[in-house]
């Protein structure tokens, strides 16, 4: 029986080579792209059974990714590939995403980002910089209140499992309706409104697709607690840039920490905002850097490459895409 091929189109720091060999183990040849030839290339690239990535399109082009004639899986290292054009994918191929790889590292950022916001810290660090001491100004009590969780996968958990920790009730939705979670109200993208109305904290951790872009506009905002904390870790487009802004100026007890953006380097190859939200005092901003901690992209890497073994196996992989996720 031949020993399928596992093609890594970068070359990766060591210490993820290692954790990529590691649990390919023995079971599989690895290769990396960066360190073949030109012949070597087209070769394996033809007879590659899965391939590790962050982008297949930029490693091999277009004229490349056709040459995936033995490929079965494309297995993406980010949590999120609405930046991949799956058009120009061979329908034969399935691509998987690599979901809940940095849920740990995450959920901490939210958690971190949510106390800020509700302690009032960067508010009162700049009034003291200033010369003002609001000893006796309220802050925000989180024991007690109830986070509400866009999206309930691997991250969505993580964040439950933090801040029920630190005494909050949580209320999520997922596509399912159903969770094993210890929470106060699981629903779907149809309970929606609920969830907001009720959020002290909103934490946005749902994929962008067809049905959540633009998911939280001017209406669903106003459903929401005048002191409320949005923290938005998943991507800019599932809300409004417009209506959050206007929202934001219109109610200044409202906070928002946003952590992913509508126009980014990665996806865009610049960062902009169509409205100055730095001119606001009730964000928190941070560069979507929520995932790097050290030793998150070696986790990462070894979720991924499992992924890619339990295909290699017979098993169906996990978190492939589907048709309704939105792709630029």
């Amino acid at each position: 029986m031949t020993t399928p091929l596992v093609l890594v189109t970068h070359d990766p720091p060591q210490p993820i080579r290692h954790a990529i060999m590691e649990t390919l183990g023995t079971r599989t040849e690895v290769q990396f792209l960066p360190e073949l030839s030109t012949p070597q290339k087209t070769e394996s690239i033809g007879s590659a059974r899965a391939l590790l990535t962050y982008d297949p399109l930029r490693d091999l082009g277009e004229d490349g990714v056709s040459l995936l004639k033995n490929c079965g899986l494309i297995q993406c290292l980010t949590a999120g590939i609405d930046y991949l054009p799956l058009s120009k994918i061979p329908p034969h191929i399935l691509v998987a995403y690599n979901a809940g790889a940095y849920a740990e590292p995450m959920a901490e950022h939210v958690v971190a980002m949510a106390l800020a916001a509700s302690k009032r810290l960067p508010i009162e660090h700049r009034l003291m910089m200033e010369g003002e001491f609001n000893q006796f100004v309220a802050t925000k009590k989180i024991a007690g209140g109830t986070c509400g969780i866009l999206g309930f996968g691997a991250a969505g958990r993580e964040v439950g499992r933090l801040v029920r920790a630190l005494g909050m009730n949580v209320e999520a939705i997922n596509r399912s309706g159903k969770t094993g979670e210890p929470v106060s109200f699981i629903g779907t993208l149809a309970d929606t409104e609920r969830v907001l109305a009720n959020a002290d904290v909103l934490v946005i951790t749902i994929a962008l697709t067809r049905n959540t872009e633009g998911l939280i506009d001017a209406r669903k905002l106003a459903l929401m607690k005048s002191d409320a904390v949005l923290v938005n870790v998943a991507r800019g487009e599932v809300v409004d840039e417009e209506d959050l802004y206007q929202h934001l100026v219109q109610n200044p007890h409202f906070t928002a920490c946003l952590e992913a953006w509508w126009v980014e380097p990665v996806r865009h190859g610049k960062f902009e905002t169509q409205f100055p939200f730095f001119d606001l005092p009730n964000i928190i901003a941070s560069p979507h850097n929520s995932a790097m901690t050290d030793g998150a992209l070696v986790v990462g890497a070894r979720r991924g490459a499992q992924n890619v073994l339990r295909f290699l196996q017979g098993e169906a992989p996990q978190f492939v895409a589907s048709d309704d996720m939105k792709m630029f």
